[in-house]
């Protein structure tokens, strides 16, 4: 059974099975997935690259660490808070970054956000995050 702690914005992340960050620019698709294995966090960045007619990921680099490293990163950006964001490119914008998040935290709860060149508040907060953990855990 979950517990979920209340602060003054409502719930907050208490666990979390896998959260994925696709982005898409014009020279570079990726993928950042943080999933829970062996009661660590181990965030992993893919690099999508097209062979044999598909999409195919391509480990680019992994970071394992602890979960509450993780949880702290999700609630510091207000990851709940970006369900159902949905950012529609600006006009006379021609260039820029696409991304769509997916998420499974507190049990079941899904988490779907996505974006052209308009993100929701703190993703740049979350993205930061997620270099940082690659830099202080020494990804392979």
């Amino acid at each position: 059974m979950l517990f979920h702690k209340t602060t003054e914005n409502g719930k907050e992340i208490v666990s979390f099975e896998i959260v994925t960050l696709h982005t898409s620019g014009m020279r570079y698709t990726g993928e950042t997935e943080i999933v829970m294995k062996d009661g660590k966090a181990e965030v992993s960045q893919y690099g999508i690259r097209y062979s044999q007619n598909k999409d195919r990921r391509v480990l680019e680099k992994r970071a394992v660490c602890d979960e509450p490293k993780v949880l702290k990163l999700l609630n510091d950006c207000k990851l709940l808070s970006w369900d159902g964001f949905n950012g529609p490119h600006p006009k006379h914008v021609l260039d820029g970054t696409m991304f769509t998040l997916n998420a499974i935290v507190n049990g079941n709860q899904k988490i779907h956000a996505s974006g052209s060149q308009s993100f929701p508040k703190h993703y740049r907060d979350f993205t930061d995050g997620l270099y940082n953990i690659f830099q202080d855990n020494h990804a392979e």
